[in-house]
């Protein structure tokens, strides 16, 4: 009979699957005899071994979490063969590193991390938000590097900013959070709410608001102030504040009217100036009125609103209107008030308005003029047709003439202006055709019409859609209308730029003149006709800029650069100046110097070596700053002068050294760098150091591997140009780590009470084996230690633990932790975090009744409780006592407290499983009751208040989780001891001890006889199976036909009776 020893004919495959799925393992086996197949994971058996399968046996794994190796074993008298199967489960990539900040401006926030995971990630998702705004979160993703500039901030805000990454399986947890701030910008917009009055007949106060968009901390205000404001503003007479909110200006003129605006400036630059206002220097005037503002309301009425000046008793205001900028001024008077309604206007008229003040002493300045323009009536018809040209004919009386559609003879449109409205009929000859048409044409004006001057010959105008309620059909598109203007009046005809899109915002007016006003309205257009125009913007153009001037660039002895000019040819009687920018071109922002028309020359000191700068020069005129001339030169190279600087931040292991550095400064770089030798070697070793030429790369950092632990290595690096290598940086030491010394990371608060912090760290995941003890030169070993300074005191912590517990601290207390590693050359390396400590709440313990009632229970009483901060949850916690020899309480206080967050997600089954008596939960409560039954069994958010034993002794005291960024703790003091009488009390009495030492040695001598009798028995059992299994081989080896099924040698095998 051939006999096979067992071999796999299937074997396991290992699989890779999804978090929670399921799998199924085969395994099959063949010899003769058939082996028996079962599963293992490590040590243990997954098959039962009296349920065990001959050749086959599949493993189904259902809801798999972790990863783990699976081991099928085939058996037979003839030998054991085992295969391996490993199930790997896909898992989320890890958080990222907590970001650096690295770099920030006004709009930006440039942040590095680092990546936590071993295993590459497909990208980056970054989420920040600005701390001081509600709203969602914002999200940068698709990130495939470890750095990013994220832009379109605010200046001068906060931004916290978080980064995860993305796998296959979906997005990881979120990094630790960095908050930062941007930078700096001059303000936005203007300070708000100017107002002036008089302190006396030459005195005036001058008050304001901040700006609304300030953009960094404000560093004071200018105030400028004429009596000529037709002169530009840096003419005027100005007052510097620092940051304060009013001011006075002496020195004033008796009886004249001063226009006064303010700006607000940063430590980056000015911000816009506010709108003019004017103050009359006469005492006890009141200034002008504020906020000055004009609506239409109607076709017939204007409503106009104003805030009152500050500190004045108004008798009653004088308003001043007229319509257009030709008609008569119409003066009314009316009592104090805040609003005024003009009536009695004419439809789609403009109207100009100004208002002043008045008290017993005097009328107080004019408002600057606001226009408005009444609102077009909706019985105006609009005409507008390409074949239609028309003139003036009298004031109120206009005719147009073009081809009608009236057979085929020359039709007339007559068309009278009543009132703002035009109504018209069209004639022919022979035959009357009344017209009147009230055609569906928006009523109001585009909103928000603005114009730009782009250069002397291009205007921008934008603006946006009239009000949806008054569009009256669907818009198709806009007119802009401009015309030229002198004096204040229009001249030549109006030109019309068409734009035939709905949803046009914008548009740009080109072929203008130079240095002339133009006055520009927007009116939008539907399938009916022409709507309502804006209120005209009237602007002008810049003035023609010269072109470039002739420039020059040429090189000296003296090691600087000679620059000369010539003015454009073009250009006779209109240069006022120049404007010279230069500097390296590799260095932002150039130098900027202005010179007077008489200047044509200038020598440019201290140039470096091998670089190329870049000289620009533009002409003044009276419209500004003509093209720019541009001209480079390079100087030629030469060795560096100066030595890269090595940085003090490094990377160190046991067998290497990160280190970084910075090339030479650029006044001794002398010209490109091409290359970078490192020179190292072992402190105090004799000989040449080793030497490494490292290509410059923009890290500009390097590894050092392969060195010996605990050895202290000279390091210096040089840099090369074309020309040659520089000298030597001045020698940095570094020592390497001890085989198994490693920096902590990740240092952070993990739980702040009262009186105490708990600081956690961690090692690296690749760090199995920590060396609690490092080398020294005694013979008994020095325990390695991990400082942490906080207040000015130290603290050493064991360097195998990764938390430690401070005590004794203040409450509502600021502290700083810097966990420091000793025992290595970098001496001072720290990592610092901040934290809180919790308010000084729930000093009183609870008072607890002394006897308890009939079933049980006993009720406590906890004290008043205001708590100056929010807090999320009262625990109350039930610590049975344990009684020692001495006589102390033994509580592990800090395992109970790190405990919450688990005991609030497990389930009440679970909280039941708590191993008794250790300290237990018996409510959690949002607010804290007056009082609390103890041990009445109910359940309190899904904790139950559990039955007391009697003659069990408790404490119990109140523990406070407050809403704070960290894990924030508040507890009371213990209460009483707390105990029910025991029904059944076994004394205890002083015999008992002793007698225990005599019964003791009994029961031991009992206990061992009876595992003696247990090992007895299972021989005797084991020996019962044996000629079953012999039965089993004889069986096999008989068989004369060798049957390898297993099916087939269960039934030769296992016979039944017949």
């Amino acid at each position: 009979v051939r006999r096979v020893a067992p071999r796999f004919s299937i074997l396991p495959v290992s699989h890779e699957i999804m978090p929670g799925g399921n799998v199924n393992i085969t395994c099959v086996a063949v010899g003769s005899p058939m082996p028996y197949v079962k599963w293992m994971q490590g040590a243990e058996d997954l098959t039962p071994e009296d349920d065990m399968p001959v050749g086959r046996n599949v493993l189904e794994l259902t809801d798999v979490k972790d990863s783990a190796n699976y081991t099928c074993v085939a058996m037979s008298s003839l030998g054991v063969i085992e295969a391996v199967a490993q199930i790997t489960v896909k898992s989320l990539p890890k958080a990222p590193g907590t970001p650096v900040v690295t770099e920030t401006t006004a709009t930006s926030i440039t942040i590095t991390w680092d990546s936590g995971n071993p295993d590459p990630v497909s990208y980056y998702v970054i989420e920040y938000k600005s701390k001081s705004q509600d709203g969602p979160y914002q999200i940068k993703e698709d990130i495939t590097t470890t750095r990013y500039s994220i832009g379109g901030l605010s200046p001068n805000s906060e931004y916290e900013i978080w980064v995860s990454a993305v796998n296959s399986i979906g997005q990881g947890p979120p990094s630790e959070s960095v908050v930062t701030r941007t930078g700096e910008q001059a303000p936005a917009s203007a300070p708000r709410n100017v107002q002036g009055r008089m302190l006396s007949s030459t005195t005036m106060i001058i008050q304001w608001e901040e700006p609304v968009e300030p953009n960094g901390q404000i560093r004071g205000y200018r105030v400028y102030y004429t009596m000529e404001p037709d002169q530009p503003v840096s003419n005027w007479q100005k007052h510097n504040v620092d940051d304060s909110l009013l001011t006075t200006v002496g020195s004033l003129l008796e009886d004249e009217t001063y226009t006064v605006r303010v700006l607000a400036f940063t430590s980056v630059g000015d911000g816009p100036l506010s709108d003019p206002i004017q103050v009359k220097t006469q005492q006890g005037v009141p200034g002008q009125p504020m906020n000055f503002r004009a609506e239409a309301r109607t076709e017939t009425s204007i409503v106009l609103s104003w805030s009152p000046p500050r500190q004045e008793i108004i008798v009653k205001y004088e308003l001043l209107y007229k319509e257009g900028d030709h008609g008569s001024e119409v003066l009314k008077n009316f009592e104090p008030t805040t609003s005024f309604t003009v009536e009695n206007l004419k439809p789609n008229t403009e109207y100009v308005f100004r208002l002043a003040a008045r008290s017993a002493l005097g009328l107080g300045a004019f408002t600057p003029e606001v226009r408005e323009r009444t609102l077009q009536s909706s019985r105006c018809l609009s005409f507008s047709h390409p074949s239609l040209r028309g003139r003036q004919s009298g004031s109120q009386r206009w005719w147009a003439q073009g081809y009608g559609a009236v057979g085929q003879t020359l039709a007339v449109l007559w068309v009278s202006h009543v009132r703002g409205c035009s109504a018209g009929r069209w004639e022919s000859p022979g035959d009357s055709y009344p017209f009147l048409s009230f055609l569906a044409v928006p009523s109001a004006p585009p909103r928000k019409v603005e114009v730009e001057v782009l250069n002397s010959t291009a205007i921008q105008v934008f603006w946006r859609s009239p009000v949806q309620n008054r569009q009256h059909g669907q818009i198709r598109g806009y007119q802009v209308h401009y015309v030229r203007m002198e004096n204040g009046e229009a001249r030549g005809l109006p030109q019309i730029k068409d734009i035939m899109l709905a949803d046009a915002q914008e548009m740009v007016i080109a072929g203008l003149q130079p240095e002339t006003a133009y006055s520009i309205t927007v009116a939008a257009y539907t399938m009916k006709g022409d709507g309502a125009r804006s209120k005209p913007k009237v602007v002008t153009t810049k003035g023609a800029v010269p072109g470039k001037p002739i420039l020059s660039v040429h090189q000296t002895e003296e090691n600087t650069l000679l620059v000369k000019w010539e003015p454009p040819l073009d250009a006779e009687g209109q240069v006022l100046g120049y404007r010279l920018q230069f500097g390296r071109k590799d260095v932002d922002p150039l130098a900027t110097l202005e010179f007077t028309a008489l200047e044509d020359k200038y020598t440019a000191p201290s140039i470096h070596k091998g670089a190329t700068y870049v000289f620009k020069l533009a002409v003044k005129s009276r419209a500004g700053f003509g093209e720019e001339a541009v001209q480079e030169l390079t100087t030629p190279e030469d060795i560096p002068k100066g030595y890269p600087q090595i940085l003090e931040a490094s990377n160190i292991t046991s067998m290497s050294v990160q280190f970084g550095w910075l090339p030479p400064v650029l006044a001794e770089r002398n010209g490109a760098i091409v290359k970078y030798t490192v020179a190292y070697r072992e402190a105090g070793s004799p000989g040449n150091p080793l030497e490494k030429d490292l290509p410059p790369s923009p890290e500009n950092s390097y590894t050092l591997n392969g060195l010996k632990p605990n050895t202290a290595y000279d390091v210096k690096i040089r840099a090369h140009t074309s020309k040659g290598p520089g000298p030597y940086s001045p020698t940095v030491q570094y020592r390497t780590f001890q085989l198994d010394q490693v920096l902590p990371k990740n240092f952070k608060v993990k739980m702040v009470t009262k009186t105490s912090v708990l600081l956690s760290w961690e090692f690296p995941e690749n760090y199995n084996s920590p060396t609690p003890y490092k080398a020294s030169g005694i013979e008994e070993p020095e325990l390695c230690f991990l400082p942490i300074q906080y207040n000015g005191l130290n603290v050493d912590v064991d360097g195998r633990t990764t938390k430690k517990l401070i005590t004794n601290l203040k409450p509502r207390t600021f502290y700083n932790f810097a966990l420091m590693n000793w025992g290595n050359s970098m001496g001072g390396l720290q990592q610092n975090v901040a934290a809180w400590t919790a308010a000084d709440m729930l000093s009183k313990k609870p008072e607890v009744t002394h006897k308890p009632d009939a079933d049980g229970n006993v009720v406590v009483i906890f004290p008043d409780m205001k708590s100056p901060v929010a807090v999320q949850a009262y625990y109350i916690v039930v610590v049975p006592l344990r009684k020692s020899r001495g006589g102390q309480m033994f509580f592990c206080f800090l395992q109970l407290v790190q405990d919450i967050a688990r005991l609030r997600r497990r389930s009440l089954r679970h909280s039941r499983q708590l191993d008794f008596p250790k300290p237990y939960i018996a409510a959690r409560f949002r607010s804290l009751p007056s009082h609390f039954i103890l041990g009445d069994m109910k359940h309190y958010d899904n904790f139950e208040n559990r039955a007391l034993e009697p003659g069990q002794k408790y404490v119990i005291f109140v523990l406070a989780v407050l809403q704070e960024p960290e894990a924030t703790f508040a507890a009371s003091p213990f209460s009483d001891p707390i105990q029910l009488d025991n029904p059944d009390p076994q004394p205890i009495i002083d015999g008992e001890e002793g007698l225990i030492w005599v019964i003791g040695p009994v029961l031991a001598v009992v206990f061992i006889i009876c595992i003696v009798i247990a090992i007895l028995l299972y021989k005797n059992k084991r020996k019962d199976s044996e000629p079953r299994t012999k039965c089993l081989l004889n069986n096999a080896e008989i068989t004369p036909h060798h049957p390898k099924d297993p099916v087939e040698m269960r039934r030769i095998n296992f016979q039944t009776p017949g």
